[in-house]
Formats: structure tokens, sequence, C-alpha cells
């Protein structure tokens, strides 16, 4: 389901405290992902927007490891994706490193059952396609600072900011840093272009890298 032109702009105006984009960073247009799983679609104002249950994209070439996604939560999608386990969760993130669909780095602002920030690599040597390693391999990893990320409710616009230099791992939340650590050396194992995914998420957003 395609969002209305008219909504978009008038839910624009609800974004409170919003942190800016980095002038070091530009915009991805919808042509420069390659969407291996779901849909990503164009919406009003030259953003870009997604309301399919399941989302994977990566970019087709190479950036610095640093994003920045500006989006507008619209509520659970219509048709519903569930876990392994049979459990719903509603997130949209950002993928680094991405090797392939086995082996990379995740970013996810997890909305529903509960609100946060979770950091995972996913590591399945060897294996390389979905069908192969499904939904294992995932180590989360601990955050070496503990703060709060705003609740995300029906209309708000927020950032999400993750960034890799070496190891470590920056995340920012409206320009907070709400997550920082060290991913180990098992991290510059996996080289590959940046992405995103959603799983259960309508969202419209902006999507900026490093150039």
């Amino acid at each position: 389901m395609r969002t209305p032109k008219f909504l978009v702009p008038a839910l624009l105006f609800l974004v409170a405290g919003a942190a800016t984009i980095s002038a070091a960073q530009a915009p991805v247009p919808l042509e420069d992902f390659n969407v291996t799983n779901g849909k990503i679609e164009k919406a009003a104002g030259n953003r870009l927007t997604v309301s399919t249950k399941e989302m994977r994209a990566v970019l087709k070439d190479r950036t610095p490891q640093n994003v920045t996604m500006k989006f507008i939560y619209l509520g659970p999608t219509s048709e519903v994706s569930r876990l392994g386990s049979g459990a719903i969760r509603s997130q949209f993130g950002i993928k680094l490193r991405e090797l392939d669909q086995c082996n990379l780095v995740y970013v996810m602002w997890r909305f529903t059952p509960d609100q946060k920030i979770v950091v995972s690599i996913k590591r399945n040597p060897g294996q390389s396609t979905h069908e192969q390693c499904l939904d294992h391999g995932y180590i989360n990893i601990k955050s070496r600072v503990k703060a709060p990320v705003p609740l995300v409710e029906t209309g708000q616009s927020h950032t999400l900011n993750a960034s890799m230099n070496g190891t470590n791992l920056d995340v920012k939340v409206d320009g907070r840093t709400v997550w920082h650590g060290d991913l180990g050396p098992e991290a510059l194992q996996l080289d590959g272009p940046v992405g995103l995914r959603s799983d259960n998420a309508h969202v419209v957003f902006d999507y900026y890298v490093g150039r």
C-alpha cells in the first residue's frame, strides 16, 4: 500500500528535535539499491517507502561504513511476517559490512514487542543464502553505553545513524549516542557494502551514506 502523497508532508510537521544530516553524507536514490526481499518504492518529496512485511536491500557499490536513516514510522504493515520461532517483531535498521545474506552486521531499531537498539553479528561461514542459514548465526553484542531510546509512535520522525571505525561501532538516535562498543576482530572478516532491513514496519525514509 502506497502512502498518500498528501500525508507525507503533513507528517513531517510532527518532527520533534530530529537530528540534521551531516554535510559529509549524500542521499541514496532507489536505483542504487539491490533489493533482495520485499520492495522499496518512491514516495512524495523524493523520499522512499517500505510497506511490505519484509524488506532486505544492499547498496550496489561500496561506501564508507557510515549510514544515517531519517524515517517516519507509519505503523505495522498490513501483512505479517513471523520469525522462525513464530514470534512477531516490528523493526527497521541498518546493515553494515554485508559479505552476503548470512554474514553481516545488523543495527536494528526494534519497535515491538519492546523498543530498543539491538546490534548483532550474523556469522555463518561457508553459507551465503537465506535458504542456507535462515535465522541462524546471530550473536548480540553488548554496548559499553547505557542510554534509553525515545518511544517511537506513529507519525513521528527520527534519525538512526551507525558508523564503524575499525571494529568500533557508534550508534546515534536523533543525534545522541545510544550504543557504543567493540564488535571484535570477527567483524573485520566481513567485507561488503551497507544496506537496510525492515520487518513488519511501514516507514517513509531517506538513506544517507558517507561520500
